[in-house]
């Protein structure tokens, strides 16, 4: 009798893990859409590179639920409005005769601490409220919400703009 009772819980278990894995999938496809969609917008296609990442990490918290997730869909939030922040704010001394003749664009840490600071200010002001034990799910919830959103940012920042062109058909015609 035990070993059927065995037998039966884990098929059981295992269908629910299936479930809720099978709901994270698609509320994560959802949410990357969402996030494709605007960086696509706002940054081009090179953006979309790092895209498996954001899938990978919103189906990882929903599939873990409670705060986690709550977490993580807050840090989608924050990672927008990181994602918003213009260029200048994350790169301030690239001009735009520097860009034009195809130098590279120093960073400055200062500002990109300027940056996270706001960043972290938002979080804070975001983070759902969760028992104690539970307040640090809450907060890698919304670091690996807010870090898959704002890769998808640093990906126009870092990455060489050779390696996938933006507009292969301006460049060709001279546009």
């Amino acid at each position: 009798m035990q070993g059927e009772l065995g037998a039966v819980y884990r098929a059981t278990r295992r269908q629910y893990e299936l479930g809720r894995m099978m709901v994270a999938l698609r509320r994560a496809g959802v949410m990357a859409m969402a996030v494709a969609v605007l960086s696509g917008t706002l940054f081009g296609r090179r953006a979309l590179v790092w895209l498996p990442v954001s899938v990978l990490a919103f189906a990882f918290s929903e599939w873990r639920g409670t705060f986690l997730a709550k977490g993580a869909r807050r840090g989608l939030v924050a990672g927008v409005g990181s994602m918003l922040l213009p260029l200048s704010v994350l790169r301030p001394c690239c001009g735009v005769d520097a860009r034009a003749m195809g130098t590279t664009c120093c960073t400055m840490p200062s500002a990109c601490w300027a940056a996270g600071a706001v960043v972290g200010l938002g979080m804070a002001l975001l983070l759902p409220r969760a028992p104690e034990g539970r307040r640090a799910e809450a907060a890698l919830g919304m670091i690996l919400g807010v870090s898959s959103v704002a890769v998808l940012r640093c990906s126009t920042l870092f990455l060489c703009a050779e390696a996938i062109p933006a507009r292969p058909l301006a460049r060709s015609s001279g546009i």
